[in-house]
């Protein structure tokens, strides 16, 4: 394989040197990579690698899971590009559909936590920090912090699978019998921010820092943001002890009649002075062992867990996060039924609903439909609100007759009237402050869906008027909205941007799949 690599890159330096060094080499193939959104900074140098091997990487990007279900579906993608590729690799055993995978780069996900509070437990330079000590914490009520879903975004996923081995005290790869449960759910009561991306959960811990004592993240993405001056306190980055799951970014190989091109790219990545690259502008660390670390990564020494090794043990580990760790949700969900949804587009919510009730059996459905624990509230608007119904799934065991209760109720809604969106969604958020006062503990959001401009009732003038008269602290209630049909791109970015929420664009026929990626912000 390494001298595979050095014959590929001599043919991408022969090649360079052939057409004057800068000069742009004629593309000789296109590489298709389904990649992860946390390889996007990496887009300034598509055309870099493209003059220097004459392959263009034409990039598509998915969630982790969601992406291996596209290509264990059959979707025909040359290369798969993740920050982490062990699902993708234990969900391919006996299909042979990876032919190489290779690391490209590194970036453990560790914990960030605000300067003041580092000092205050005694973490900063202190290589003995345990993730039991965080927990402790956690317990005590001294930290909150930020994490991604790991079922919607692979930092989380890291995360999880990293905590539940080192709470286990295993030497050895996990397995479902080692699981601390208790202490893994007494961990993530201390996750008081959730997201679908690495990304976005930068951004939201920015806005809500002050609500916040750390965040859990890529190393890279905890770099950025001591350098980019929006954090009232630096983060200081703490490695546990008992050891992290590191993301390495494999490039991975699918279509071995690309292999030649494949190789050639793979060789220019890794090589030095692309990799010194990758090191100082995106704060990931080289795989290339000629590359010396850059002083601003930390000294600490970093002890890899083991990865399990069998895929239901993963599947394990995700479920009993949703149903039985983290803090239970409280999802309220904000539907049009305004006229202009009668016909295709009612039957296209419907059918949305009905998959997160639980008959979506495919991977991403099977994560994003709603779990035990979990309240869901869903409110049908047009010129006023048309109704509210609450839905509590309770235990495992009553979850499944709850879920068909959702199905029945949502297979009975008709469209009809005007719509007065900004009107219902105060009633909605005042709703949501009054269940947080009878259930503190519960994470809260609210999703908006609408196909058309709010033409009834106050404006977004009048509910930013109403969001400005709450107090501080009850407006952290962020709005999640879907734009579908000829719903005003406007008016839904204003809600999301004072609500610290996102705007997720909706189109027919693929309803389902936003309210999919939705989930993990829930």
């Amino acid at each position: 394989m390494r001298r595979a690599r050095a014959v590929a890159w001599a043919a991408a330096c022969a090649a360079l040197a052939a057409c004057g060094g800068r000069k742009e080499a004629a593309p000789a193939a296109t590489l298709t990579v389904l990649a992860g959104s946390e390889v996007k900074d990496l887009e300034p140098y598509l055309d870099e690698i493209r003059h220097a091997t004459g392959v263009t990487l034409q990039l598509q990007y998915s969630g982790t899971l969601a992406g291996v279900e596209r290509l264990l579906g059959g979707e025909p993608f040359d290369a798969a590009w993740f920050s982490h590729g062990k699902y993708l690799m234990l969900a391919d055993t006996g299909h042979n559909r990876v032919k190489a995978a290779e690391r490209i780069m590194l970036s453990p996900v560790v914990l960030g936590v605000r300067a003041g509070k580092a000092r205050a437990f005694g973490w900063v330079d202190n290589p003995n920090v345990t993730w039991a000590e965080v927990a402790a914490r956690v317990r005590s009520g001294e930290f909150r912090y930020a994490m991604t879903n790991p079922t919607a975004s692979n930092s989380g996923f890291s995360a999880v699978i990293g905590v539940a081995a080192a709470l286990s005290h295993s030497a050895n790869a996990l397995t479902a019998g080692q699981m601390d449960v208790r202490a893994l759910h007494d961990f993530f009561q201390g996750q008081r921010l959730t997201a679908g991306s690495s990304g976005w959960l930068a951004e939201a811990y920015v806005r809500d820092q002050d609500r916040l004592d750390g965040i859990i993240n890529y190393e890279s993405v905890l770099l950025t943001l001591n350098r980019g001056g929006q954090l009232k306190e630096p983060l200081v980055l703490v490695y546990p002890r008992e050891g992290i799951v590191t993301a390495d970014y494999p490039l991975v190989l699918l279509n071995g009649a690309k292999r030649a091109q494949y190789d050639t790219v793979v060789a220019f990545l890794r090589s030095a002075a692309f990799q010194r690259t990758i090191m100082t502008r995106t704060f990931r660390r080289p795989v290339n062992p000629d590359v010396a670390l850059d002083s601003t990564f930390p000294r600490s020494l970093i002890v890899e867990l083991p990865f399990p090794t069998d895929l239901a043990v993963v599947d394990r580990i995700l479920d009993s996060y949703l149903a039985d760790q983290r803090r239970p949700a409280h999802a309220f969900f904000l539907l049009d039924v305004s006229g202009s949804m009668r016909g295709p587009r009612l039957a296209d919510l419907q059918s949305a609903l009905v998959a997160l009730a639980g008959d979506d059996p495919s991977l991403t459905g099977r994560f994003a439909k709603f779990q035990p624990r979990e309240v869901v509230t869903i409110t049908t608007f047009s010129d006023l609100i048309q109704d509210q119904r609450e839905f509590a799934l309770g235990s495992a065991a009553q979850a499944p007759a709850v879920r068909d209760s959702i199905k029945a109720y949502v297979q009975g809604l008709r469209a009809g009237g005007g719509t007065a969106m900004f009107s219902s969604l105060e009633t909605v958020y005042q709703n949501a402050l009054t269940a947080r006062a009878r259930d503190a503990e519960r994470y809260l959001s609210i999703v908006l869906m609408t196909d058309g401009q709010s033409n009834q009732g106050i404006d977004l003038d009048g509910f930013r008027a109403f969001y400005a008269s709450l107090p501080p602290g009850q407006r952290d209630v962020k709005v999640f909205a879907i734009q579908f049909g000829e719903a005003d791109r406007s008016q839904l970015e204003g809600v999301t941007a004072l609500t610290g929420g996102r705007l997720f664009p909706g189109t027919a026929g693929r309803l389902s799949t936003v309210f999919k990626e939705i989930r993990g912000y829930q």
